[in-house]
């Protein structure tokens, strides 16, 4: 369960990670930083700042469903085999997508997307696979 334990930490961080990217962005502003209205700032960012508040939002809904697949899978008391490969492999294509995304390669994002989102419901399967 410590792999588990390990990708779901890991995919909060991603979320977090994204955000840095976006913090990063916005401080480049001509006026930096604005902790007053971040959320205002955040939705006039262009280019590679607007990318990465784009794929740290879609860290928050790519988490939701990863998360309770997990917690579904304990549960259930599945081999954590296939989960743990599952999960780790989710993580690492999601590392990914952070990277596609900020550097503006939509194609291959999307394609990533679609593979990290077929681990997640391929978790959802397990509990009914032989």
């Amino acid at each position: 369960m410590t792999i588990i334990t390990i990708c779901l930490l890991v995919s909060i961080g991603q979320i977090y990670l994204a955000k840095g990217i976006v913090a990063i962005a916005m401080a480049k502003e001509g006026k930096g930083y604005d902790n007053h209205h971040p959320r205002m700032q955040q939705s006039k960012l262009t280019g590679w700042g607007a990318r990465a508040n784009g794929a740290h939002q879609n860290g928050f809904e790519a988490f939701s469903i990863f998360s309770v697949a997990i917690l579904f899978n304990l549960l259930l008391e599945v081999n954590f085999y296939w989960l743990e490969i599952l999960a780790m492999s989710f993580v690492a294509l999601r590392f990914l997508y952070i990277y596609l995304y900020i550097a503006d390669l939509p194609k291959a994002r999307s394609t990533i997307w679609t593979l990290a989102f077929l681990c997640t419901m391929v978790m959802y399967l397990l509990p009914i696979l032989p």
